[in-house]
């Protein structure tokens, strides 16, 4: 586990949360009806679950390398109440917020593709709103991985990789960072067609799939989309990577499956104003190509605090993106 993860039998953070959550409820004249309880604990965040004589709350304690998350969640949450989560207290400084409980999230009701669709309409409609935001965003702590910028990114990711020693686990051989270098030119002529269509930079989601979505409780309402601590300013579209996996293995399919296809038909029909879903939809295959690179970005950031057992376990996750690129170009 990473070293700046706590557990409760913590005497010290647990008081810290406590008496945290205690101040935050007051704020809101509820009071805590009794001891928080674990609902997970990950080199990612910790979340309790916490009642009170309001109902359930949720507080989550984030990685260092996701600081930016509870701020960046009150941002967007403010601009946009009803798509987002609307945490009811944060602290920058520690990574916790309490947030209220909006009910059951989409991956606990029975896989549909309707479920599906509405999950990448919510997505495609948020970040379609979201665009003009960007100072907003960038103030709240969310990095930029503009496509312009992916190639030298890459480039820079490689040599770092190859420069560490052998027996670091990050490091990797010169061969392989060779062989994941011929993934270059595809890398840049993704790049170009992203840069070179009609989507402009908005909020990639980074790990966007059924739980990140609440069930909407009434159905006209808008679903809720939460976990914004894996985003960035980049090309939306690399959005999509993880539902088209995800929609691959529910319905034991091909990406071209016409379930899957409707759904990412539904995410494009967001984008209307920019053009038809036939018009956007050859930007889908490039953005999906870079889409690797922004998840190493990120876990490259959840291991920078990492104790050394934590690097061993979860070093795989920085270095399989990388050789995904390779793995696609040969």
């Amino acid at each position: 586990m990473a070293k700046w993860i706590k557990t409760w039998t913590e005497d010290g953070w647990r008081a810290e949360v406590l008496e945290w959550i205690d101040m935050a409820c007051e704020a809101y004249s509820l009071s805590r009806t009794g001891e928080p309880e674990n609902a997970s604990n990950s080199i990612r965040a910790k979340h309790l679950r916490v009642p009170t004589d309001a109902g359930k709350l949720h507080f989550k304690a984030v990685a260092p390398g996701q600081f930016f998350e509870p701020p960046l969640t009150a941002a967007a949450a403010t601009l946009f109440p009803e798509r987002l989560v609307m945490p009811l207290a944060i602290d920058p400084l520690r990574g916790w917020m309490l947030s209220p409980d909006y009910g059951s999230t989409l991956d606990e009701l029975a896989t549909t593709p309707l479920l599906w669709e509405r999950a990448l309409g919510a997505l495609g409609s948020l970040q379609r709103e979201v665009v003009d935001s960007e100072e907003v965003l960038f103030d709240a702590g969310l990095q930029i991985l503009d496509p312009a910028w992916i190639p030298e990114e890459f480039n820079n990711a490689l040599t770092l990789h190859a420069s560490l020693p052998s027996d670091h686990p990050l490091g990797i051989p010169a061969r392989d960072a060779d062989h994941a270098f011929s993934a270059l030119k595809d890398i840049e002529e993704a790049c170009e067609q992203l840069i070179a269509g009609p989507i402009p930079l908005s909020l990639e989601h980074g790990s966007f799939d059924r739980r990140r979505v609440f069930a909407p409780t009434e159905e006209d309402s808008v679903p809720r989309i939460l976990n914004l601590g894996d985003a960035h300013w980049a090309h939306p579209f690399a959005s999509l990577a993880r539902p088209i996996e995800r929609m691959r293995i529910d319905f034991r399919c091909g990406p071209e499956d016409p379930r899957i296809m409707a759904a990412i038909g539904t995410y494009l029909g967001a984008w209307a104003d920019y053009g038809t879903p036939d018009e956007l939809y050859s930007l889908v295959a490039p953005a999906l190509r870079i889409s690797p690179l922004h998840t190493h970005e990120t876990w490259l950031q959840l291991l920078a605090n990492a104790d050394e057992a934590a690097l061993r376990r979860w070093a795989p996750m920085v270095l399989e993106p990388l050789a995904s690129l390779a793995h696609a170009t040969a």
